[in-house]
């Protein structure tokens, strides 16, 4: 796994969101909002700088700060699907008649991405985990039974 995000690039995500550092909502307090934002860098494959572009973006419809990082969930996965799309665009330029594959992305496989979840040892609240995620994860086993028992989804 990837290093924990600096103190820096997190002050810089809530500055962008218009969020007082001195004053933050509970969403945003403590180290579960930390790794939830870690998560849009590796999971997803997204920049520090996107993820703060991103954030800033989100401000022009939304005037009020978001309540938690998961309000932002759907924009940073729209994003590094742009991304994904626009490097596999860049790859098929110059070869005609070439038909690649849609690439696959962490966004477009969003069960993968609450497995890892799932499967590694960082906080997970009860509510994280919907029904229907839970079946499509061991329907297509990325998660064992068992570990869905240990972490009480199951």
């Amino acid at each position: 796994m990837r290093a924990d995000i600096s103190d820096q690039f997190f002050g810089e995500l809530l500055q962008a969101l218009g969020l007082d550092p001195a004053a933050l909502p509970g969403w945003w307090q403590g180290w579960p909002p930390g790794q939830h934002v870690q998560r849009w860098r590796d999971a997803l494959g997204l920049t520090e700088a996107e993820i703060v572009a991103i954030a800033q973006a989100t401000r022009q419809d939304h005037p009020e700060p978001p309540d938690g990082p998961k309000a932002l969930d759907r924009a940073m996965q729209r994003a590094a699907q742009r991304k994904a799309d626009n490097a596999s665009r860049k790859r098929r330029r110059g070869k005609p008649g070439s038909v690649l594959a849609p690439a696959a992305t962490p966004s477009a496989d969003v069960p993968a991405f609450y497995a890892a979840w799932m499967n590694s040892d960082s906080h997970l609240p009860a509510c994280a985990i919907s029904s229907s995620m839970r079946n499509a994860m061991l329907s297509r086993g990325l998660v064992t039974p068992d570990r869905m028992r240990e972490r009480g989804v199951l």
